[in-house]
C-alpha cells in the first residue's frame, strides 16, 4: 500500500517506455495465468460431467466464462498500451524529422 503512495520517492526514475514495457510484461503474465485457469475449469467441467454432477459442471463453466471476460479486458489493455507505444514512436520520429 505504501509502495504505491511513495513510488515517486525512489532514486530511480523509469522512463515512460520502460513503464509501458513493464505493464505489458505484467499483462502477459496475467494472461497466462487466466488461460491456465480457463483450461483447469474446462477439465473440471468434463470430470463433473462424467460423474453426472450437472450443477458443479455448470459452475465450472460459469467461472470459465468469467475468466474469459477478464482475458478480453486484458487484451484491450494490451491494445491500448501498444497504441500508446506507437504514438510515442510516431512523436519521436516526427521530432527527429523536424530537427533534420
Amino acid at each position: 500500500m505504501f509502495a504505491k503512495l511513495f513510488r515517486g520517492c525512489k532514486g530511480e526514475s523509469a522512463s515512460a517506455s520502460d513503464e509501458l514495457k513493464q505493464a505489458l510484461e505484467n499483462l502477459d503474465k496475467k494472461e497466462t495465468v487466466l488461460q491456465r485457469k480457463i483450461s483447469i475449469e474446462v477439465e473440471r467441467a468434463k470430470q463433473f460431467t462424467k460423474v453426472r454432477n450437472k450443477e458443479a459442471a455448470i459452475q465450472c463453466l460459469k467461472r470459465k466464462r468469467f475468466y474469459e471476460g477478464q482475458l478480453e479486458q486484458l487484451s484491450s489493455f494490451q491494445m491500448r498500451i501498444h497504441d500508446q507505444e506507437n504514438k510515442k514512436l510516431l512523436v519521436k520520429m516526427a521530432s527527429l524529422k523536424n530537427s533534420s
